[in-house]
């Protein structure tokens, strides 16, 4: 994403504080195991749905709290989404989320995912989807892979 797509996302949604900590739970919640370039590739590929097609919805909260999308939200009396709920700055992967989601909002990021809408953990999943036809398979950044919807 460029900087100007950045800054257009930003304005067009009005981006805030609350937007930003809702993103950095979502890449804490699915991610925190996968270190720093795992967590940049889930955090991208909720902003690439920000600024892809109008199902996924059209802000960080539309994408991120849609329904059935994101494994963590799921189920909120699960100990993850209790995890991710609770974490505060004094949590040194929280603060990686923050500075990631941070950055992501900026655009200050390249995409390591190439352009993904789509990830699973193929040892925990095996969702339908990953095998459509109009799924891609782009890559693999430590447990997840990574798949665009044509």
């Amino acid at each position: 994403m460029t900087t100007i797509e950045a800054i257009e996302i930003a304005e067009r949604n009005n981006i805030d504080n609350a937007e930003k900590e809702l993103l950095a739970r979502a890449i804490y919640g699915e991610a925190s195991d996968q270190g720093d370039e795992g967590m940049k590739a889930v955090g991208h590929v909720i902003m690439n749905r920000v600024k892809g097609k109008d199902w996924y919805g059209n802000t960080i909260t539309d994408v991120v709290l849609k329904d059935k999308q994101f494994t963590v939200f799921n189920d909120q009396e699960s100990a993850n989404y209790k995890r991710m709920m609770g974490a505060t700055e004094d949590d040194e992967v929280y603060q990686q989320a923050l500075q990631i989601a941070e950055n992501l909002i900026l655009g200050n990021l390249d995409d390591n995912t190439g352009g993904a809408t789509h990830y699973y953990n193929p040892d925990d999943a095996s969702p339908d989807w990953a095998d459509s036809p109009l799924m891609t398979k782009l890559n693999k950044i430590g447990d997840h892979t990574f798949l665009l919807e044509a």
